[in-house]
Formats: C-alpha cells, sequence, structure tokens
C-alpha cells in the first residue's frame, strides 16, 4: 500500500488521545479528530465497525482495492464535502442484511443479488437478461455488483450532511452463455425464457459498458432503494462512484470510472473518470509519459549500477485523465551491513527529486531483507523531501 499514508494513518491512532477533542454543541459520546496533513478529513468517534464489514471480507478480491477506494474515494468527495466543515464517518446506514441475505427457499436476497421479481432492489442485472460485453459477448446472468462501500460525512456535532456510496464492479464477470438453435437464433422454453447453457464462464467487460451499466441501472437503484428506504438519509446529498475491480492476484488496485452527486430523488447524470494504475517501468507507462517512464528506468539502472548486491525494484504510476499523479516505488534489499543500508537510502534520496520534476506525488518504500528502514515522500507540487528511517 502506500508507504507514507500508511504511516500516517498508523500514526493519527497514536495520537488520537492528544488530537481530538469533544464540541460544546456535542453529545457526550461525539468526539472529533482532526486531520494530520492540511485539506484531508477529520474524523468522528467513536469508531463503530459496520456490519457490512462481514460482506467486504467475503466478496473482498484485492486487498489494495480497500485502502485505495477509502483514500481516493474521499479525495473525489472533497469537492462536494467541504473537509474545513465536516468530518468523515464509517457508514452507518446499510447494514449487512440489506447487502445479502436468504429466504426461506434459499433465494438471494439484498442489493447484491439479482434483479427479480421478489427482490426488486437488487443491483445486478434481471435474471434471465442478458448485457453486452462492449467485446461482443451477450452475457446472461451476469455478476457485475459484489460490494457497495459506505461512508458517512456528518458535522461537528455529528449530525449528517452527506453520504458517499462505492459501488465496486467486478473486472472479471461470471455469467452465462445460452443456448441457440439451429439457424443461430437465441433457445427458449415454452415460457418463453432463455435456455442456458450448462455451467458459467468468466469473462470482461469493458471500461464503457461497466459505466453504462453502473449509471444507468445500479446507480439509479441504488438512490432509490436508500431515498425509500431510510429516512435518516432523506433528500440528502448522495455521491455514488462507480469502482472497477482487478483480479486478486493483480499488484495494483483498480480504479473509479464513474461518479454522480445526486441532490435529487433519484440520480440525474454520471461523470465519466478515467483513471488507471500501470507498472514502472513498463511499455504501459512509456505510452502514458515517456518522459516519466525514463526517469523511472534511470533510477533503477543506476541503483543496480551501484549496489550490485542483489537489489529488488517494483513501482506503479497512479494517473487520472493520463496525468501521472503518484509514483509509489518499492525497493528491496539483502543489506549486510549498516553502511550498506544507509549508504543505499542516501542515494535513493539522492535521485528522488529527478522523479517528475516534483509536479506529482511520490512514495518511496526503502526494505532491507524484507523488513521497512526507509519511508521516503514528496508531496505533490512540492520540492521538500521527507525521509523517515524506521
Amino acid at each position: 500500500m502506500k508507504a507514507y499514508k500508511l504511516f500516517s494513518f498508523l500514526l493519527l491512532g497514536s495520537l488520537i488521545l492528544g488530537g481530538c477533542h469533544q464540541d460544546d454543541g456535542n453529545t457526550d459520546d461525539q468526539v472529533t479528530v482532526e486531520p494530520i496533513r492540511e485539506g484531508d478529513y477529520g474524523y468522528s468517534l467513536p469508531y463503530v465497525d459496520s456490519s457490512t464489514s462481514v460482506i467486504h471480507s467475503k466478496y473482498g478480491s484485492n486487498k489494495l482495492d480497500t485502502y485505495f477506494m477509502g483514500q481516493q474515494g474521499l479525495e473525489l468527495a472533497k469537492q462536494y464535502f467541504d473537509p474545513n466543515t465536516t468530518y468523515a464517518s464509517e457508514g452507518s446506514i446499510l447494514e449487512a442484511s440489506e447487502l445479502e441475505r436468504f429466504d426461506s427457499s434459499l433465494r438471494g436476497l439484498g442489493l447484491l443479488k439479482y434483479k427479480t421479481d421478489y427482490n426488486p432492489e437488487g443491483l445486478n442485472p434481471e435474471k434471465g437478461t442478458y448485457v453486452e460485453s462492449g467485446t461482443g459477448i451477450n452475457m446472461y446472468d451476469a455478476i457485475i455488483v459484489s460490494d457497495i462501500y459506505e461512508v458517512d460525512f456528518v458535522d461537528e456535532n455529528g449530525d449528517y450532511v452527506g453520504f458517499q456510496f462505492t459501488i465496486v464492479m467486478n473486472e472479471n464477470i461470471t455469467y452465462s452463455v445460452a443456448q441457440t438453435n439451429e439457424d443461430g437464433s437465441v433457445a427458449t422454453d415454452e415460457n418463453g425464457n432463455v435456455i442456458l447453457q450448462s455451467g458459467t464462464q468468466t469473462g470482461q467487460m469493458s471500461d464503457d459498458q461497466l459505466f453504462n451499466y453502473g449509471s444507468l441501472e445500479a446507480g439509479q437503484r441504488l438512490v432509490n432503494y436508500l431515498r425509500n428506504n431510510h429516512p435518516e438519509v432523506g433528500n440528502l446529498p448522495i455521491h455514488v462512484l462507480l469502482y472497477k475491480t482487478v483480479s486478486s492476484d493483480s499488484m495494483t488496485s483498480g480504479s473509479f470510472i464513474g461518479q454522480s452527486y445526486v441532490t435529487t430523488r433519484s440520480s440525474t447524470s454520471y461523470e465519466r473518470l478515467t483513471q488507471e494504475w500501470t507498472f514502472a517501468p513498463s511499455t504501459r507507462l512509456s505510452e502514458l509519459d515517456s518522459v516519466l517512464a525514463n526517469q523511472i528506468s534511470t533510477m533503477k539502472s543506476t541503483l543496480f549500477e551501484n549496489f550490485p548486491t542483489e537489489v529488488g525494484f517494483y513501482g506503479r504510476v497512479f494517473f487520472i485523465n493520463n496525468m501521472a499523479e503518484e509514483v509509489e516505488i518499492e525497493i528491496n534489499m539483502r543489506g549486510k551491513t549498516y553502511v550498506e543500508i544507509q549508504s543505499l537510502i542516501q542515494y535513493v534520496v539522492s535521485l528522488a527529486p529527478d522523479i517528475n520534476e516534483n509536479s506529482c506525488e511520490l512514495n518511496i518504500h526503502v526494505k532491507s531483507d524484507g523488513d521497512t528502514v526507509a519511508l521516503i515522500h514528496r508531496a505533490k507540487n512540492s520540492e521538500t523531501i521527507t525521509t523517515s528511517l524506521v
């Protein structure tokens, strides 16, 4: 994960006793924690674990996704909920049973299940229908939506001012294929229902098709459900995000592909978001930003030249609208002596200013035999590089 941000999060835990306060108009148990970094959200305490965490654990595909969804989701929320006047809090509106439950006949109910006559709130496609993949495949009974994450926004008194709901959509979608007649038409039974081939398949849906489904179907149903079933939501603004996961063995996170800020009874329009993680160095990085690709390649090669011992180098870059927002680099060495470890750290610090000319955030995680020995950070649009020795 992001070394510097994770470090800051852990530091936040250690500062809670010294950095929190209760406002005069607050209830006895309402506590607010001020942010460590200017421009970030403070948090409302005490922390209460949501029952939906059970669902998150069950369907979580990539451990990198959970942290990135939260971090980047809050960044996107800043344009709607001012961090100077609002606090973020763990979601408390949706319960686990609203995401998934089963009736006496073991039929799946809840937001994460198929839409049916007995489960009208389901965010996945209606049973027996198909969704186009964008690559020429008709996906019947596709499982597109896998989870929903919630963040609540409150004022200094703990009163709701708005909500953020992230609809998590699968990159690898499980679906069925329709049987066909000799003339190529779709086979149906005597009731007109499509006959599906036995078993299921897994395939990918284009980002455009995922965005269309999320904005036209899943997002609309979720907002309608919240407005109609939760009086505490009422007409307060809802920030809906569409997130595409990656496979569980991926070394990168997924990305947000759309958002809508809903102030009416239902969603109106969605903004298309273009985000992407790419490895560094890589051919894809060279396509997106050849200058940055050369800078990272140079860091890697000079590092190997000056330290003949075994050194591992892994990097990834986060792009928004084809512009580099963050560079993350992990360097792992088999350090034998203190001098060797410290000289490598200092050399990496000397190379850091050459990465993207201070215009994007930079996080470098230095390890020796798997143990963290240094965290190097530079904020976006800053020339200041901070190094924390562990």
